[in-house]
């Protein structure tokens, strides 16, 4: 049908496939189809892996070693399992009104009780004294404050949970 194809990367599936895996592959690949076109060209990948043993070693002598047709639709499954909508303020809001607490300006708004205050001072007092200084007044103009690793000790985790 077309010298140029591999039957393989048709039916997406591996070079050591058996010939019930390509059979099913294909069979499954046909119900699913658009066009007629692309149900003769998977009619003529089937046979030239399942009819004639030399044609098919032919074909998996010149597949690249460790080729994985199947991994776009891996990467297309997982993408689709896990893909979340973005966040808007919308969303937000609906939400809100279904949880508890939205009414009194709870639900996904930050209340006061969401906040450990006591800890976010201690890490600034811990701060100013590890840098040597006598007034909190710099590390709220250079705020976060990074240590000499360059890594912040102050994390919304640390402001938020404690």
């Amino acid at each position: 049908m077309n010298g140029w194809l591999n039957p393989f990367h048709v039916l997406g599936v591996p070079v050591g496939a058996s010939r019930e895996e390509i059979v099913e592959r294909a069979e499954e690949l046909a119900r699913t189809c658009a066009t007629d076109e692309d149900r003769k060209l998977i009619v003529w990948a089937k046979g030239e892996l399942t009819t004639d043993p030399v044609l098919r070693a032919r074909y998996e002598r010149t597949e690249p070693r460790g080729t994985d047709y199947a991994r776009q639709q891996r990467w297309e499954d997982f993408v689709g399992d896990f893909k979340r909508n973005p966040v808007t303020t919308e969303s937000l809001a609906d939400e809100g009104e279904d949880q508890e607490g939205a009414a009194d300006g709870g639900g996904s708004h930050l209340r006061d009780e969401d906040v450990d205050l006591a800890a976010a001072v201690r890490i600034l007092i811990r701060q100013a004294a590890d840098a040597g200084l006598d007034s909190l007044d710099p590390l709220f103009q250079t705020m976060p404050a990074n240590d000499v690793d360059g890594v912040s000790r102050l994390q919304i985790r640390d402001v938020l949970f404690g």
